[in-house]
């Protein structure tokens, strides 16, 4: 029997929320010195355009999510229009996902006060992809109190600015409306992580428009006011925190440009961080790099205190590290996902026996870590991080509002199509403005739909194969048999006419000594024995599984072709059951009642307690809900 799991709806808004924000909120530690950096004293009104499209984006992603209530995001809403658009969108989504985790990583250790930033991040994203190979670590509920913490502080420092706003320097912007364009675009990386909300709707409760709702809108506000009033606070601090000063007091007029050139050269600055500012001596030459990786530390430790800062940036390490296993899993995800649907080859759909996709593990851990070390500069990682989550959104909405066969009414349809085209061309003026950013979108896409070609074509690869290599065997040939070969409904294995007054339901992945144990309990009840294997899938949280592939999973395969020869030497019938899942115990608990089994047979872990931490105690659960009239054996 073959059965795909699905995830229970049990999702609140006030879970929802606070995981939301972790997505969400964390791009407030770097946006608000980004602002500084590129808008300088006139961020206050850049960071009020910033809100109004913050907004437009929250309300249309509240749209989107009663669309699409099983979850998906762009992947989901873009496949109705076309299956290639789908790709791009999911791409963009991998790209975003990358510099999420590069970003975040490095913000992490810049908050934490560590020097050599890169190499720190680099490798605090390589030890999360090994614990990640474990599976999915249980540090969701650790995040929400994390994100949680990080709304107080960020509330506490802005009731604490609140006596100072008036002492704001609000200056209008410079330059021509195509500058202050291209200013603002520097700034959009604030609607990063909104598409967290999207894939979530799977495991919402119902209503989902309206759990979606409440859990968007307390965060979508927190993040536009208190953003509002944090960079007005950070508009009234001193010169001296906002600063790095030369020593160009007082400034002669002659040398202005001069001096201006020299400072940026020794300093490997970014020109438009580069500025003549006043000071108590005269004119100086002064760049705003200074503190723009921590400025929200530097809010804390002037309006509150030293102490709270070094807390308050203890904490936000700890929110963006988090961020780094979200992203790495997201991308595992949107990877594994596409492999499901035929759209990259079966290699990155293979799982080791945790349940974690191996080969999108790798890339997702290998891509940031190069990313971090090859561009360190939080700067220059924005802009890598701007063109991936601009192009996910647009891809998203415009596939949503020119879906004719979706009933929108037209207040709806038509603002979220502007709102599109507005995405469109944000993503645009990056690409023009920024090559890296290019290039890194392109490469990207380049690897992605490289990848799709082999997987299209991967019976001519297979043909190639063969032709070099004579005689290779496939692993189907090898294994002999395939899986759904035991799955035939009622077919019985091993002694088919043996006795069958008892049931008895084991679930395991290959216990040598588990299945010799209960073929002999069967032998001694005179019963039938159910051997189930649950393929674990740890990762795609969100999204529904699809109908898998049995016939690949060769392990599962070869597991029950031995079975199957043991209880015929034993005399035993042996039924296989063959489940894929994300909750390994509702599984088992599912499978025993739905077989009327008398006993479920399980093998006792010998791990230890930080490991039933990370993964759980499928035993624990199992015997917590397991109805009375079944009886629960442990192997040990």
């Amino acid at each position: 029997m073959l059965t795909v799991g699905a995830r229970p709806r049990n999702l609140k808004w006030f879970h929802a929320g606070p995981m939301l924000f972790g997505d969400w909120g964390t791009s407030r530690l770097y946006v608000l010195g980004l602002a500084l950096l590129y808008t300088q004293y006139a961020s206050f009104y850049f960071m009020l355009a910033m809100s109004v499209i913050l907004l437009a984006v929250g309300w249309a992603y509240t749209v989107v999510c009663r669309l699409y209530p099983d979850g998906g995001g762009v992947y989901s809403s873009a496949k109705e229009r076309s299956q290639t658009l789908a790709v791009v969108g999911a791409f963009l989504l991998c790209a975003d996902y990358v510099v999420t985790a590069a970003i975040s990583a490095v913000e992490a250790f810049h908050y934490a006060g560590f020097h050599h930033e890169a190499w720190w991040a680099a490798g605090a994203i390589l030890l999360i992809g090994v614990l990640n190979y474990f599976g999915p670590t249980k540090a969701g509920s650790a995040a929400l109190y994390v994100a949680i913490a990080t709304m107080i502080i960020s509330l506490i420092v802005s009731v604490a600015a609140i006596p100072y706003l008036g002492e704001a320097r609000l200056e209008p912007a410079r330059g021509n409306p195509g500058e202050w364009w291209v200013s603002l675009t520097h700034l959009i990386l604030a609607i990063s992580g909104v598409e967290a909300i999207a894939n979530m709707t799977s495991i919402m409760v119902t209503p989902v428009q309206r759990t979606a709702s409440r859990a968007i809108w307390p965060v979508l506000l927190e993040i536009v006011v208190l953003n509002v009033v944090l960079t007005a606070a950070m508009l009234a601090l001193p010169h001296d925190k906002l600063h790095q000063g030369d020593s160009f007091a007082p400034l002669p007029e002659g040398d202005r440009t001069t001096a201006v050139e020299e400072f940026r050269d020794r300093n490997n600055l970014h020109d438009s961080s580069v500025v003549i500012a006043p000071s108590e001596q005269g004119e100086i030459v002064t760049a705003y790099d200074g503190n723009k990786e921590t400025m929200m530390k530097v809010l804390a430790d002037y309006y509150v205190g030293p102490t709270f800062a070094q807390i308050s940036a203890i904490v936000f390490a700890l929110l963006l590290l988090s961020a780094v296993n979200t992203a790495i899993t997201g991308l595992v995800s949107v990877l594994f996902t596409l492999s499901e649907d035929n759209e990259l080859p079966r290699a990155f759909g293979g799982l080791n026996i945790w349940g974690m996709p191996v080969l999108p593990l790798i890339i997702g851990t290998v891509l940031p870590t190069i990313t971090v070390l090859m561009v360190p500069r939080v700067a220059d990682l924005a802009d890598l991080y701007a063109i991936g989550v601009v192009g996910a959104v647009a891809v998203n909405l415009g596939s949503i509002s020119t879906n004719f066969k979706k009933k929108l009414p037209g207040y709806e349809r038509w603002p979220m199509l502007i709102l599109a085209i507005v995405m469109v061309a944000i993503w645009f003026t990056i690409a023009l403005t920024k090559f890296n950013a290019l290039l890194f979108a392109t490469s990207v896409m380049g690897f992605g739909f490289g990848a799709r070609y082999l997987g299209h074509h991967r019976e001519e690869v297979f043909d190639w194969v063969k032709e070099a290599v004579p005689g290779l065997p496939t692993a189907a040939e090898a294994v002999g048999r395939s899986v759904s070969s035991f799955l035939k409904p009622g077919a019985k294995y091993g002694a088919a006419n043996a006795p069958d007054k008892t049931r008895i339901l084991i679930a395991t992945t290959g216990n040598p000594k588990l299945v010799e144990f209960a073929l002999e309990e069967c032998k001694l009840r005179q019963g039938s024995l159910y051997v189930l294997f649950v393929r674990h899938i740890a990762v795609g949280r969100f999204a529904p599984v699809g109908t898998p592939n049995v016939d690949s999973d060769f392990t599962a395969a070869a597991l029950f072709e031995g079975i199957a020869a043991k209880a015929e030497e034993k005399g035993v019938a042996v039924h296989f059951l063959y489940a894929v899942s994300y909750d390994i115990a509702d599984t088992i608990l599912e499978m025993a009642v739905t077989h009327a089994v008398d006993f479920v047979i399980l093998g006792a872990t010998q791990r230890g307690a930080l490991w039933r931490t990370m993964k759980g105690d499928v035993i624990r659960q199992v015997a917590q809900d397991l109805p009375p009239r079944i009886s629960l054996l442990l192997h040990g």
